[in-house]
């Protein structure tokens, strides 16, 4: 049976790989011919096989059900008058309200469209809302929805596969309210919505307020980046997110209230209670916290074990850890791409294994941590490129607290607030213990640019460390460890790389010199709060270490080229500010004719302060190595174009103005003969941008088109032997669950 549920594990892995699913007519052909194959052949292991194709056609069924109901691409940025259920909690901030709506209704209002589509549920923004919305209400609005689609940058976050995986079939924003009306009957949303309102109206202190809904509810919204990172840095970011621990307190509990109450019982029910109320109170919990992806996990594998000791039926730990693997996987394939998947099912293995190898009693906590560490470096490594050293004593006595704290709150919820102040008192002890553990250099380690060869000595260490004492000296590991310690060397390279992001209706450009950074404008800010920076570059540069930025140049004072502006100045250090605009204090003034080198590498300003408009004052560069050139106009418009000095033809040009239909010119494209121009523009943007009148021109003269719209990022690569590449994102990391189509 395990085999079969690992070759089950391993179809799904499989399947999800696909960049197109295989076409019901060859799932269903596959299903068929199987079982005929096995009788004819009598094939031996057959179960195993038999495993792996069960799971590969489910996922690939799957993927089919979940794209049959997404909204169409040609129904991009139409308006329909939906009802349905507000689902969860909804998060309010800086005057925006972001919910799920489960649709119930759905007509178009234009009546336009025969037939309505077969939405599910659908992820909507309110702006500046008129009433406060809470979970469990029926509402009715007219909505303006685009298909899901998302931003798709080198080391982002994949925003398309998250809303596949909760079922949300599209996006889009409340453009006119009409209803709210209060539902009859039960509901997890709004009693989270209750309890939630019941912490903050028992607890003043923000940290105590966002530590206690994210703890009983699963609602994360209070907790600010800087909580974040204090949490991930002290190793207990584990402790705010509801997983297999939180579950695991719960049975514990429901366990204990079991036997207190047993002699209410006789005979079967009184032995049956504990195990009965371990569930019900873990799977509780579970739905009141969200039901993510590690309480799912963990509350499968509390039920076996209730189930197992209940039925006195002998199920091994890792038979239960198989089932609830394959329990999560069933009801969301796409989750085995999750990291909290892979680090929920690890820490558990690792558990489970030190139980097995090792003599483990309660005075062992210390050494279970540091165990618990080292087998689960390899994928801190691959997650996050860094590892906190403090993270084994800080939850030594962080993980009983918060075990104290979860049903201290649940009870002082019920009892009106009358053990507030002890709550408060370990709550504010966590925060305290958090933030005094990550105070010292060593405590977090960041590994940059580490290489294969890298990771598997560091999963060979930890097997070394994990294996029991007497097999392999424990201090062979360090030997291990040293390659990825002393870092990689770092090679020198003359020729340069570039990213156009995928930044919405916007632009920014990173260039990429060795150790030298340059980037051209930072994309747009948010009505909302929040900027393209924050979601689309600073995952990149977090991952590669980059803290620092040689030249920041800032195109021309508009949004969506200087919007992220406060966020860098924030994050990173700039050696030089360049702009076209007196905004800032400290700047140097973009003009024609200054240049500098980065070895054979040559930056030029063809333009900058030119013009009476705004636009057409941009900073234009042009970047040339022997091989290749990229050049960079900004929004400048084609009577600044017309006056542009260009000496030979370039690689790669940026269209100018998004794609806009008074910018690249026909006598501009003549002038540069660029072989791919690229379009940095938002997703169904309602500017028309790139205009179809320019991609058309662009493409008569020759080159290559692509839109960060369509194409996600575009990455550019220099090379001094093998001429110029073009790579971009979507086709580079294309599957089936992320849009795609030619521009």
């Amino acid at each position: 049976m395990r085999s079969w549920m690992i070759f089950f594990v391993a179809g799904v892995a499989s399947a999800t790989w696909q960049k197109e699913l295989i076409p019901l007519f060859g799932c269903i052909s596959i299903a068929l011919v199987l079982p005929g194959l096995y009788f004819l052949t009598r094939i031996k292991h057959f179960s195993v096989i038999a495993g792996f194709m069960m799971g590969f056609l489910y996922t690939s069924l799957w993927g089919h059900w979940q794209l049959d109901h997404r909204l169409p691409h040609e129904l991009l940025r139409s308006d329909w008058i939906v009802s349905g259920q507000v689902l969860g909690i909804p998060h309010n901030q800086d005057g925006t309200t972001r919910f799920s709506l489960k649709i119930s209704k759905i007509a178009s209002l234009s009546n336009q469209q025969t037939s309505s589509p077969p939405l599910r549920q659908i992820r909507l923004s309110w702006f500046s809302p008129s009433v406060e919305l809470e979970g469990g209400e029926e509402f009715t609005a007219v909505v303006r929805l685009k298909p899901p689609h998302s931003l798709l940058n080198p080391e982002g976050f994949d925003y398309e596969r998250w809303l596949m995986v909760r079922g949300i079939d599209a996006t889009g924003y409340v453009r006119e309210f009409r209803s709210i009306e209060a539902t009859q009957g039960f509901s997890f949303s709004r009693l989270r919505n209750a309890i939630n309102d019941q912490i903050k109206a028992q607890h003043e202190l923000h940290q105590v307020r966002s530590m206690l809904t994210a703890l009983i509810t699963g609602d994360k919204s209070l907790l600010t980046d800087e909580d974040w990172v204090a949490l991930k840095e002290s190793g207990t970011v584990h402790l705010a997110v509801i997983s297999g621990l939180h579950i695991g307190f719960m049975a514990f509990v429901g366990w204990w209230l079991g036997r207190l109450f047993g002699f209410l019982c006789s005979g079967t029910s009184q032995r049956a209670l504990p195990y009965l109320m371990a569930m019900l109170l873990s799977g509780l919990y579970m739905m009141i916290a969200g039901a993510d992806l590690p309480a799912q996990r963990a509350f499968i594998m509390v039920s076996l074990l209730m189930l197992s000791g209940w039925k006195l039926v002998s199920v091994s730990h890792w038979d239960r850890w198989w089932v609830a693997m394959v329990g999560v996987l069933v009801f969301s394939p796409l989750a085995i791409w999750e990291t909290g998947f892979w680090l929920s099912f690890g820490a558990v293995a690792c558990l489970l294994w030190c139980g097995q190898a090792y003599q483990m009693r309660w005075q062992d906590g210390l050494k279970l941590q540091f165990l618990l560490l080292a087998g689960m470096l390899p994928l801190y490594l691959i997650f996050f490129s860094a590892f906190s050293l403090v993270a084994p004593l800080v939850n030594l006595v962080a993980i009983p607290l918060v075990a104290i704290v979860v049903p201290l709150e649940f009870i002082d919820l019920l009892g009106g607030g009358f053990i507030s102040p002890v709550i408060e008192y370990l709550v504010i002890t966590f925060w305290w213990l958090v933030d005094h553990s990550r105070s010292f250099d060593w405590a977090y380690l960041e590994v940059i640019d580490w290489q294969l060869s890298s990771l598997l000595l560091l999963m060979l260490a930890a097997v070394v460390v994990l294996l029991p004492s007497g097999i392999i000296p424990k201090y062979v590991a360090l030997f291990l460890l040293f390659p990825l310690l002393l870092g990689t060397d770092q090679k020198t390279v003359h020729e340069f790389n570039a990213k156009v992001f995928d930044v919405g209706q916007g632009l920014a450009v990173l260039i990429e010199i060795d150790q030298y950074r340059l980037l051209y404008d930072t994309g747009p800010s948010y009505r909302n709060g929040g900027n393209a920076f924050e979601r689309a570059i600073s995952p990149y540069l977090r991952d590669r270490g980059i803290h620092h930025i040689d030249h920041l140049i800032l195109s021309h004072n508009d949004n969506d080229h200087v919007g992220g502006y406060p966020a860098i100045e924030k994050d990173l250090r700039i050696s030089q500010l360049i702009t076209s605009f007196e905004t800032f204090a400290k700047h140097q003034r973009c003009k024609a004719g200054d240049h500098w080198s980065v070895g054979s590498v040559n930056f030029t300003f063809l333009s900058g302060n030119a013009g009476n408009k705004d636009n057409n004052r941009s900073c234009v560069l042009l970047v040339e190595t022997p091989a290749c050139s990229l050049l960079l106009p900004g929004d400048i418009e084609s009577e600044i174009e017309h006056n542009l000095s260009i000496k030979a033809p370039v690689t790669w040009l940026i269209a100018a103005h998004h794609g806009s239909r008074t910018s690249t010119s026909l006598e501009f494209l003549d002038k540069t003969q660029p072989e791919v121009v690229i379009f940095s523009a938002g997703y169904g943007n309602a500017f028309n941008h790139p205009h179809p009148d320019v991609v058309e021109r662009s493409r008569q003269s020759g080159a290559k088109v692509f839109s960060t719209a369509l194409n996600g990022a575009v990455l550019m690569n220099s090379y001094a032997e093998n001429g110029c590449e073009t790579r971009v994102i979507r086709q580079d990391k294309k599957r089936f669950w992320r849009s795609f189509q030619a521009l």
